[in-house]
């Protein structure tokens, strides 16, 4: 095993990546310290431990984190001695240079090879070209670099993915750049074309991308419930930016245009059964939970339950094919051109058009529209209670915990008003209405939507990370 510890003696470490010079590179790359040293060998004399260390494999790199502060430009001289030919500050003959940097926590970066092994000639080269080596990244990044024997400090370690021998335990973190066998000869000619003969040459491009990260302990997968829509198709809107609000008017047109365009009808678009039936639900997307969120309709989908062939074949024919343009007329909001989303166009989509935003899967989910109680509450009534009800009444598991809000628990998410949950404006019975945040004994696939109006869109909810 072998260990060289690189301490900055500053705080700021200065040098860019090799593919942004604007970001800095953080940790420095074995590549990077690999240049160092060939910087100050004695060519000839050292070649045989430099081609040792290159062939080497990728060591382990234990660095803290770093913050990036922004590019740092500043006017430098350039030493032309021709005349300027722009009008503009004549006399100047500086030019801007910049450089990225990084402040670490800590100014210690080590490089361990586990199965690195020199005898004690060549520990003793490798020890004397590391206390030549006067800077680490620019030369305004001061160094000390050494050979030791003691044991990094704990965490803060990426390894390379050769290390690891089960891939799915590899939690990938940064490509880092390594020498390769024939790293020093590259280096070398590179140098001489650039500074020497003034051709083409930029050793900051030489090195080989090895991915690096941590090793994830093996966990125990928890088991995924199916939700009741295994199946669901997203339409863009096009050429409108319509208000959350308006969320139920628009899937209640857009169910009215379904039932128009069927071949038949079935009980799944139309609603009418015994209650054993899953109906299909038309889900408005608003735009939430992000920085700029305002709720605005990005589009619909129609969450599709397990049907047979021949009933899938009448949802199918109702909906335009992928790429096609489906026009729906929504009373005062005109007529609306919603835009079926193509496979090939899928990943090019918004994020809140993407079918994956609103699957999950998640132990925790939160309304981005509010859910609609399933009945009128009377006086001092177990809210809660009343949630589970109507979670357990979609056909979903019961919650192991609940929190209910009168106000948009998401940012961005539509604060509704009564008039808003209801599907038409001669509807006049409206239930009680909130925002509510789940979570589930064990993981859960959605679309999720809850409520006495999932059917329209509300109480859909977005899956959660964090709890």
């Amino acid at each position: 095993m072998l260990t060289i510890r690189c301490t900055l003696l500053r705080s700021t470490f200065e040098g860019g990546s090799a593919d942004n010079p604007r970001v800095a590179e953080w940790p420095p790359s074995w590549m990077r310290l690999f240049s160092a040293l060939v910087s100050v060998a004695d060519e000839g004399v050292d070649d045989d431990l430099l081609r040792v260390l290159e062939r080497s494999q990728p060591p382990d790199i234990h660095a803290t984190e770093a913050l990036r502060p922004a590019w740092r430009a500043a006017f430098v001289p350039t030493n032309r001695t021709e005349p300027t030919t722009h009008t503009t500050l004549i006399a100047r003959t500086n030019s801007e240079r910049g450089w990225a940097r990084a402040i670490p926590r800590s100014r210690q970066v080590w490089y361990r090879f586990p199965a690195l092994d020199l005898d004690p000639e060549e520990r003793d080269r490798l020890t004397e070209l590391c206390h030549r080596v006067p800077y680490f990244g620019r030369s305004t990044s001061p160094a000390l670099v050494e050979l030791v024997d003691e044991e990094p400090p704990v965490g803060h370690r990426l390894i390379p993915a050769t290390a690891v021998a089960d891939q799915h335990a590899f939690a990938f973190a940064a490509t880092i750049r390594c020498p390769f066998p024939g790293s020093l000869d590259a280096l070398r000619e590179a140098y001489r074309a650039k500074h020497l003969e003034g051709g083409a040459g930029d050793p900051w491009e030489i090195g080989v991308g090895i991915d690096y990260g941590t090793e994830q302990p093996a966990v125990v997968t928890e088991e995924i419930v199916a939700g009741p829509y295994p199946t669901t198709v997203v339409l863009s809107l096009e050429a409108r930016r319509l208000d959350g609000r308006h969320a139920a008017r628009v899937t209640y047109a857009f169910r009215q245009a379904l039932l128009a365009r069927a071949e038949r009808q079935i009980p799944t678009l139309h609603g009418h059964h015994d209650g054993d039936v899953v109906q299909c639900a038309v889900l408005a997307l608003p735009f939430v939970d992000a920085e700029r969120a305002d709720g605005h309709l990005l589009g619909v989908a129609v969450a599709i339950p397990d049907l047979p062939a021949d009933d899938l074949g009448v949802i199918d024919g109702a909906l335009p094919g992928p790429g096609e343009v489906m026009e729906v007329t929504t009373g005062p909001l005109g007529v609306l051109r919603f835009h079926r989303i193509s496979a090939l166009d899928a990943s090019r989509a918004a994020w809140g058009l993407q079918t994956q935003r609103w699957a999950g899967p998640a132990r925790s989910w939160i309304t981005a529209l509010p859910m609609v109680f399933d009945r009128f509450l009377k006086r001092g009534s177990d809210i809660e209670a009343e949630v589970r009800r109507a979670v357990v009444n979609s056909r979903l598991p019961e919650p192991e915990a609940v929190w209910v809000s009168r106000h948009p628990l998401l940012r961005g998410a539509p604060d509704l008003a009564p008039g808003d949950t209801i599907r038409r404006p001669t509807d006049r019975a409206v239930k009680p209405y909130r925002h509510v945040a789940l979570r589930f004994p064990r993981p859960l696939r959605g679309p999720v939507v809850v409520g006495s109006m999932r059917h329209y869109g509300l109480g859909l909810c977005a899956p959660v990370t964090e709890e």
